[in-house]
Parts: C-alpha cells; structure tokens; sequence
C-alpha cells in the first residue's frame, strides 16, 4: 500500500526525531568519555532524507504545494541536520566522520 502524503510527513518527522535523540545520547556519551559515534544518528537521517524525496517527488507529481505538516517535517528535518553538522563540525575528529 502507497503511504499518503500525510503519512510520508510523519515519516520525516519521526526519523528526525530519532537522529535528534541519537545525536543527544552520543553528545552525553561523549562527555563521560567516550568516542563520539555519529553514525545511529546519520542512519536516521538517512531514512528521513529518503521519506522526504518521496514526498516532494509526489507533491511535485501532483503539483501540490506542500500543507502545513509538511513543512513542519521538512522544517524539523532540517533543524537536526543542522545540529548534527554542527556537533560534527564540534566534538568529532577526522576519524569520526
């Protein structure tokens, strides 16, 4: 069964907010000493890219300009991925990433 556009949204937006919540636990790992492992986080921002190229590739099939929840997904998905870029840029050595 094809997920409706609404369904891609919370697609977006949950696997943004498990990258968000990897991406925390490796900045609390990380300050009690541990190596900086990026790459849950990475995984899901993965997965929420991919949502999201189906979902604008669908709205511009339709010619649909994207609804509220949309936005908000997209606008969310790009938050983390701005924190995670941020955190790499941060704590992670060449190694890490």
């Amino acid at each position: 069964m094809t997920p409706s556009n609404a369904q891609l949204a919370m697609q977006v937006l949950l696997a943004a907010g498990q990258a968000k919540q990897a991406l925390l636990h490796a900045i609390a790992a990380h300050q009690h000493g541990q190596t900086l492992n990026l790459q849950p986080g990475h995984h899901h921002l993965v997965t929420a890219h991919q949502a999201q190229n189906q979902l604008t590739a669908r709205l511009a099939d339709q010619q649909q300009s994207p609804d509220v929840l949309t936005c908000h997904a997209m606008d969310t998905l790009m938050a983390v991925e701005s924190n995670y870029e941020l955190v790499q840029a941060l704590l992670s050595d060449s190694s890490a990433r």
